[in-house]
């Protein structure tokens, strides 16, 4: 058992790195559907299938963790989700596949949210733990839900719905990456107790903003939602 564990657990750290790794190639290096970035895409993909894989198996035989396992299906499900739309977008409908995903991924979510409420009820709405779960139990289950109203209506998305979907699902991923290496590796930057929810917080607080923005200016360039007037009225 004790071999099992170091195997998963360095299995698991290799993986990460590979993700931060690959994850920051995709971001900046580049054109974004060019061979560079699909090659990496791929690796980066492929990694946080591993993490997802590792951590289940951890979390089943070697020693629970919730916030581990909330990760793992959250930033997994991100990176599932950011490559099926690119195969739902050619046949303009989900396969049960992408439905059990986000069903799955919206009750994770709900249960992590549960147990935030569990704490916060025992503890006088004073648990660092319990705003934790609530946090990303919330994001956990709307990353889900939204997935979920996305494929019923698939016959009235916009023409490039899939490149949003894309990039907001790989890069949540990606943040979710960085939040697990800040967590595993807290210590080394020697922060008080009370300050210790800050790399739990820190990476959405930054990539969420900057996600949005590049949102904002892909749905201006392709002419999407409150740019479609201004785009027709240009024509």
């Amino acid at each position: 058992m004790e071999k099992l564990e170091q195997i998963l657990i360095i299995s698991h750290v290799v993986a990460g790195i590979l993700s931060l790794i690959t994850g920051l190639l995709a971001v900046f290096l580049g054109k974004k559907g060019g061979k560079l970035h699909r090659q990496v895409g791929k690796i980066f993909f492929w990694s946080m299938f591993w993490i997802f894989a590792s951590a289940i198996l951890i979390v089943s035989f070697v020693r629970f963790s919730p916030f581990l396992l909330v990760i793992a299906v959250f930033s997994f499900y991100m990176a599932f989700a950011g490559v099926r739309v690119l195969t739902i977008k050619k046949t303009m409908k989900a396969a049960p596949i992408d439905w059990a995903a986000a069903v799955i991924t919206m009750g994770f979510g709900i249960a992590m949210l549960i147990m935030g409420v569990n704490y916060q009820l025992g503890s006088a709405w004073s648990s660092v733990l319990g705003y934790l779960c609530l946090f990303f139990g919330f994001f956990t289950a709307q990353t889900g839900w939204v997935n979920f109203k996305t494929f019923k209506n698939l016959e009235k998305a916009e023409k490039m719905w899939w490149w949003l979907a894309h990039m907001g699902s790989m890069v949540g991923s990606f943040i979710a990456s960085i939040t697990a290496f800040l967590v595993q590796n807290g210590r080394i930057f020697n922060l008080p107790n009370e300050l210790g929810w800050v790399p739990w917080i820190l990476p959405a607080l930054i990539g969420v903003p900057l996600s949005a923005y590049y949102g904002n200016k892909y749905r201006r360039q392709f002419g999407m939602g409150k740019y479609a007037v201004v785009k027709a009225a240009r024509s």
